[in-house]
Parts: structure tokens; sequence; C-alpha cells
């Protein structure tokens, strides 16, 4: 229950620090973050499909990021 509150509370100052629209995409990067934890922590094994995935999310927020940018 702590980490959940301290998690939360690190979500709300990314929330004030860089804005919702970007903290946003942040939160799509948290199940990737997961998966390195887990790989260190519980062995996970990646398969062609999870580094694929990984791939396509990690190109999907620099496309949206680069467009987000003031012009």
């Amino acid at each position: 229950m702590i980490s959940t509150v301290l998690a939360f509370a690190a979500y709300l100052t990314l929330l004030g620090r860089i804005g919702a629209a970007r903290a946003g995409y942040a939160t799509v990067i948290f199940p990737i973050f997961a998966l390195v934890v887990s790989t260190f922590l519980e062995g996970y094994e990646w398969t062609g499909f999870a580094l694929a995935g990984l791939v396509f999310v990690a190109a999907g927020n620099v496309i949206v990021i680069r467009g987000a940018r003031p012009k």
C-alpha cells in the first residue's frame, strides 16, 4: 500500500513538472519498465513479440513527442 501511495505521489509530481499530455506518454513506458524489472528479479524471458512490442512502444512515443513540440 505504501508503494502505491509513493508511486501516485511521484506521478502527481511528474504531472506538475511536465504537464498532463507528456505525463500521459510516460504511462506507456510503465509496462516496459515493469518487464525490465521482472527480467532481473523474476527471470522473465523475452520473446520476439515482447521485443517487437517494445520497439513499437518506443517508436510511438518518439513520434508523438516530436509531434507535440510547439512550432
